[in-house]
């Protein structure tokens, strides 16, 4: 009697089979990843009421601000340029989850990279909002699909989902945020990152609001191009202030060392349904010491956001990094400000055509943001216009597919790596470096 052992060509053959027909996608089907294409703004603020506004505060039953629509000239508006920007972003990397659509998909590639054969992945889109607010159309509450807080529905009282619960759901690894700006007097235009630094920069300052630490660490550190919001301030003040909004909620007076009570930005990690916010009860201890302290000197950092404020994977996202500052989020918000810098001029001069000159890429809009902050993923945040610049403009509306493509292959490379045909003759080449995804672990989808 012949005997057939257990790993015989027979059983493997067959053993193989069962897997494939079991377990095909798990498999032979490629990497996939997350990305949300966030195209800021689309409400409207023309209804001062306290219902259409933003950040609701559960403490108060207010909202803490009217709703921002973004910034406007003449007839171009923000929350158009950037929906439509973004629309084509998305379709474009819905090509990858597709055979023909990734054939398609490889030829943009090929425009960008020395190779001709590239790994396949999918890249996995959504999207924030696919409209804006039509102010022809009566509602109770118009900003409810815009907000980024968590809000009570008018009629109910139920709490529904702002934009930030809804992109920390889809456990997103990156954010796309697309914004316009508007220029100031002798502004050149171009595009510019948007950064949160993380809490390594914001204790440095809150020791130096306290006399801890010299100025000097400020001054002479690579966040010191603070955003100016507070006219007559210095950027060290508008970084202090910023300091405490981050910390408690409350801005500091000028001298940075006192509360001013009057001027209060809520408690944001618990504005977000997510894994970082509080328990239940947290607000029995409001202006007690702690996390909810009124004056600095009672301040404390406890509680679960606060534990991952300080941990590592926050401080890789938003510290240090390839860019020299700003971690991960600077170096992906920057990279694909170099691949549409680069991607524009190549793509029309295959099409013969002749391509606007770009605005510089400008240095970063530094305060204490909240998607780069609130959100688990990697946060490029982009002021990719001007909105009173006739030439960022231009490559916006005229030129908006080729700025989606170059968007749309900027974020495989930031996925997979892409060996860029350098160019010496334009002031930008990507560099084409993956993001170490892999330290990251569980941190995405361990948000909820």
């Amino acid at each position: 009697m012949s005997f057939i052992p257990f790993f015989s060509h027979q059983n493997i053959y067959f053993f193989l089979l069962f897997c494939i027909l079991s377990h095909p996608l798990s498999l032979f089907s490629e990497p996939s990843f997350r990305i949300v294409i966030d195209p800021g703004h689309g409400g409207v603020a023309k209804d001062p009421k306290a219902v259409h506004g933003d950040k609701y505060d559960s403490v108060t039953q207010t909202y803490l601000e009217t709703y921002k629509q973004g910034t406007e000239h003449g007839s171009i508006t923000e929350r158009k340029v950037v929906l439509d920007l973004a629309k084509e972003v998305h379709k474009i990397l819905k090509l990858t989850e597709t055979d023909a659509g990734w054939k398609e998909f490889e030829g943009y590639l090929k425009l960008f990279s020395k190779k001709n054969e590239f790994t396949r992945v999918k890249l996995v889109s959504h999207l924030t909002r696919e409209t804006s607010f039509d102010e022809d159309v009566p509602s109770d509450d118009p900003n409810a699909p815009y907000r980024l807080y968590d809000f009570p529905d008018p009629k109910t009282g139920i709490r529904k989902k702002g934009r930030l619960s809804k992109i920390n759901e889809l456990k997103p690894q990156l954010v796309l945020s697309l914004h316009l700006n508007p220029a100031s007097k002798g502004q050149k235009g171009g595009m510019a990152a948007v950064l949160t630094p993380g809490y390594k920069t914001f204790s440095q300052l809150k020791k130096i609001s306290e006399k801890q630490k010299s100025p000097n660490v400020f001054w002479k550190g690579p966040w010191s191009d603070w955003l100016i919001f507070q006219s007559g301030w210095t950027k060290l003040e508008n970084a202090t202030a910023d300091t405490w909004i981050y910390l408690h909620g409350y801005w500091s007076q000028k001298n940075g060392k006192e509360t001013d009570l009057s001027k209060f930005e809520g408690y944001r990690q618990n504005m977000i349904s997510w894994k970082y916010a509080d328990d239940a009860n947290w607000e029995k201890n409001i202006g007690k010491k702690g996390p909810y302290a009124k004056s600095h000197e009672e301040f404390l950092e406890s509680g679960r956001f606060w534990e991952r404020e300080m941990g590592k994977k926050e401080e890789w996202r938003r510290e240090g990094g390839k860019e020299g500052f700003g971690g991960d989020n600077h170096y992906v918000t920057k990279e694909l400000m170099r691949f549409v810098q680069y991607g524009l001029p190549i793509q029309l001069k295959e099409k013969n055509s002749s391509y606007p000159e770009l605005g510089p890429i400008q240095k970063p809009y530094i305060s204490t943001y909240s998607l780069p902050t609130y959100t688990n993923a990697l946060c490029a945040f982009i002021e990719i216009g001007y909105v009173n610049r006739s030439r960022d403009m231009k490559y916006l509306t005229q030129n908006k597919k080729e700025t989606a493509i170059s968007l749309a292959v900027g974020i495989y490379s930031l996925f997979v790596g892409l060996d860029v045909k350098k160019n010496p003759n334009l002031p930008y080449n990507p560099k084409g470096k993956k993001v170490n995804w892999e330290r990251y672990e569980t941190y995405f989808e361990d948000v909820l």
